[in-house]
């Protein structure tokens, strides 16, 4: 067996060949190295942020704790995404060892690789170290993107990765385990192992648990295939030939990635831009300029499915069908799994224009699929999808069960409330029950979100209660005076209040 970063002698002393590690100067360089690029990718993304002027508080919240964060930031970063991994990103199967989202994420990582890192690194060496640590990433990695529809970022699935290998090692190749470390291999790292699966499924909603799963997988075989390095004592101090081969290959593979990334980046700050130039046409009513702006989109990366999606949309608010369904169905068939669900809704309704009812029937169900009944914001969105293409009593239902799931969900409570006071067809307007939902909306947001307070004022005139939409959208006003919409809502109100009391 070649003894690759250990050291040769003649010299033997009565000891145990798996103590002699013991006797070894040792830091954990390469342990030391990844924390270091994980802090490093963290404050490039934090920085890349803050450059866009976001209010600090929202900057904040996403910085320390993820909230907020947009998936589409991830992505360009190179989180892991089956659609575009598909299509041959296949750099996103690496970087999201690098990438967290938010300081506390970061942190929970870092100091669980400081924990476990150095003592796989010690037994295995640097060189083998780094290569099960990416390999067991990407492994983690092709669980999450064959087994997820969401992005997915973070180190969780490696640091599962070297448990399993701490695993495998301790039953497979004990005898160069010494013998004060046996607890913390084999059995020993069975029951965190355990604890922290149990803690990922209670905790579904938030945490990537396949990346966990398909990291430990990939440890546990790493593990059996891979020993430990074979170190041996000398009587001299002297510094020994190491084999950094595996781990140069493991960098490179790691430098392709980011290269990948930032080309991809480049390329998705293009797109994005011409995206936004596209859709401040749309709503200038510019929309020979908005598709240009669109099909210069879809030029400049043939597989991103956004340009399809925006030319879908106002294929859509002009009525033409066809181009349309044409348009989604291409989105449809580059991302069959978007994170919004709108692109598929509006598929559907152009398919109902046309007259196709089993064909929009077959891609609602095949959507709806992939969002789980459980969870009351995916419902809220769903609903909102629903309502954005007038599919009302799908909208309804949706809401509906977002409120049974989550009763103090303000917006939830908003959206129903603006659909039963503004719907078009009679048989779904509900003037009595929008004001009732308009009413919690308000008081669970404790009256300090103008776009609530204009709903309210909404309903009260659906109830011809004019005057009091008058004294309820002034309020609004007084919270955003300049927002063109309350204050065309407030003219409309006063004009019913003037007219009335004539």
């Amino acid at each position: 067996m070649t003894k690759d970063e250990g050291q040769q002698s003649d010299f033997s002393p009565a000891l145990p060949r798996s103590e002699y590690i013991l006797y070894h100067p040792f830091r954990p360089w390469a342990t030391y190295v990844i924390l270091g690029l994980n802090f490093a990718v963290f404050i490039l993304m934090s920085a890349v942020d803050a450059s866009a002027h976001p209010p600090w508080r929202d900057w904040a919240m996403r910085t320390f704790t993820g909230s907020g964060a947009d998936a589409d930031f991830f992505l360009r970063f190179g989180a892991s995404y089956r659609p575009y991994v598909r299509w041959g990103e296949y750099w996103r199967l690496v970087m999201p060892l690098f990438i967290h989202a938010g300081m506390i994420h970061l942190l929970i990582n870092n100091y669980s690789l400081y924990v476990v890192g150095p003592f796989v690194e010690r037994i295995y060496g640097y060189s083998r170290y780094v290569f099960l640590y990416v390999a067991a990433g990407i492994g983690g990695a092709i669980g999450s993107t064959v087994m997820s529809i969401r992005p997915s970022v973070g180190a969780s699935g490696a640091i599962f990765g070297l448990c399993g290998v701490m695993l495998a090692a301790g039953f497979r190749h004990h005898e160069f385990i010494p013998r004060h470390w046996k607890g913390l291999f084999g059995r020993g790292i069975l029951l965190v192992i355990l604890l922290n699966l149990a803690l990922g499924f209670a905790l579904h909603k938030w945490v990537d648990n396949w990346a966990h799963l398909g990291g430990l997988a990939s440890g546990i075989v790493l593990g059996f295939l891979i020993p430990p390095i074979t170190y041996e004592l000398h009587p001299a101090p002297t510094s020994g030939k190491v084999s950094p081969v595996l781990a140069g290959a493991t960098a490179v593979v790691v430098l392709l990635a980011m290269a990948g990334t930032a080309r991809g980046y480049r390329r998705n700050a293009a797109v994005t831009r011409l995206l936004e130039e596209g859709l401040q046409f749309h709503a200038a009513h510019r929309d020979d300029w908005a598709v240009q702006r669109f099909n210069a989109a879809a030029a400049l990366n043939p597989r991103d499915e956004r340009p399809h999606i925006e030319l879908g949309e106002v294929y859509l608010s002009q009525k033409r069908w066809a181009d349309a369904a044409r348009e989604l169905e291409l989105a449809h068939r580059l991302n069959p799994t978007p994170l919004s669900p709108e692109a598929p809704m509006s598929l559907a309704k152009a398919y109902r224009e046309l007259g196709d009812e089993s064909k929009a029937q077959e891609i609602l169900k095949a959507a709806l699929k992939d969002y789980p009944n459980d969870d009351a914001d995916i419902q809220a969105q769903l609903g909102s999808a629903f309502q954005q293409i007038e599919f009302w009593p799908e909208a309804i239902d949706h809401y509906r069960q977002a409120l049974r799931l989550k009763p103090d969900m303000a917006a939830a409570e908003n959206n129903l409330a603006w659909l039963f006071a503004t719907c078009d067809d009679p048989k779904y307007r509900n003037p009595q029950a929008a004001l009732e939902h308009a009413q919690r909306a308000v008081n669970l947001n404790q009256w300090k979100e103008p776009e609530f307070i204009d709903t309210l004022a909404e309903a009260l005139y659906a109830n011809k209660k004019f005057a009091e939409a008058v004294k309820v959208e002034t309020h609004g006003l007084q919270l955003d005076p300049h927002n063109q919409e309350l204050l065309e809502h407030f003219a409309r109100y006063q004009k019913a209040a003037s007219e009335t009391q004539h």
